[in-house]
């Protein structure tokens, strides 16, 4: 079963300029709604999506939230089993864990997304420890952006993986997914993994700009996790989209696993058990 990790739906009329810029240049063959990700998962041979409520800025309160959610929610209703939903909150607003409970208990929703470089916080805030804990005790993961963001004006030093040890050391049961593996701080996610039994990192978006360099990052990436952490076991499928397209993503890993020697470091199968095993087992465990 091939399963992605990390995608996102929003309605499009709300995206901040920023965004509107970004997806000005950006071509897709899939519309950025419900329909068109799911004729995406299609096209890509993805069977289940995991789909994310997106927060924008820290600005948003959780009723600017509840309706992001409900977009997700209804994406979800629709798509007969093969979206499951992550909801997002703003996590300093008075009354956000009961806000969170309503999420997982009453609208069905099957984990947390939070975007640290976007909402402009540290992983590691104190003020977060009660929706950690409350994600702690549903045994439920939360999906963290991490590493750079790319895109202006989104700072990109709350990403920093190394943020997420203080988290996992105090909340050492609490489900972490690693959104985009850290990146470009490759190192710090493999010494969190090494550390942690209950972190692990999506390889969404571990591309390069041009075709010379497509797969360098991927291939740092997975060099450096199996080096320090011995294995590649909980690194997951993850896509990204709308921001990037699912068959792109799979395609390229699938084009390194053949480029790959059977006697390197990493194996072509290791590559290809992220696309498959790694990510089901994942799914099946905790969600």
């Amino acid at each position: 079963m091939v399963i992605d990790i990390h995608s996102h739906l929003w309605p499009m009329d709300r995206n901040p300029e920023a965004m509107r810029q970004y997806f000005q240049n950006r071509n897709s063959r899939f519309a950025f709604d419900a329909d068109g990700l799911l004729a995406s998962m299609e096209a890509a041979g993805v069977d289940l999506t995991v789909v994310s409520a997106l927060a924008f800025g820290p600005e948003l309160t959780n009723r600017d939230i509840r309706g992001l959610n409900q977009y997700v929610a209804d994406a979800v209703r629709h798509s007969q089993g093969k979206l499951k939903g992550f909801c997002t909150l703003n996590p300093f607003e008075e009354g956000s864990v009961d806000f969170l409970r309503s999420c997982i208990e009453d609208e069905g929703f099957v984990g947390l997304k939070l975007h640290c470089n976007m909402q402009r916080f540290y992983p590691n805030d104190e003020r977060l420890d009660p929706v950690y804990r409350q994600m702690q005790e549903y045994g439920k993961p939360i999906l963290f952006h991490s590493g750079g963001i790319g895109v202006r004006p989104y700072g990109d030093i709350y990403g920093r993986p190394v943020y997420m040890d203080e988290t996992a050391l105090k909340f050492p049961e609490l489900k972490i997914i690693l959104g985009h593996a850290g990146r470009i701080w490759y190192e710090e996610t493999a010494m969190l993994l090494r550390k942690h039994p209950n972190i692990y990192a999506d390889i969404s978006t571990n591309f390069g700009k041009t075709g010379e360099t497509l797969n360098w990052p991927m291939q740092q990436l997975l060099q450096t996790v199996k080096g320090w952490a011995g294995s590649t076991g909980h690194l997951l499928f993850g896509s990204d989209f709308p921001f990037y397209e699912q068959t792109a993503t799979r395609e390229n890993l699938e084009a390194l696993a053949d480029q790959l020697p059977d006697g390197g470091l990493v194996k072509p199968a290791e590559v290809r058990q992220i696309i498959t095993t790694n990510t089901e087992a994942f799914y099946n465990k905790f969600i």
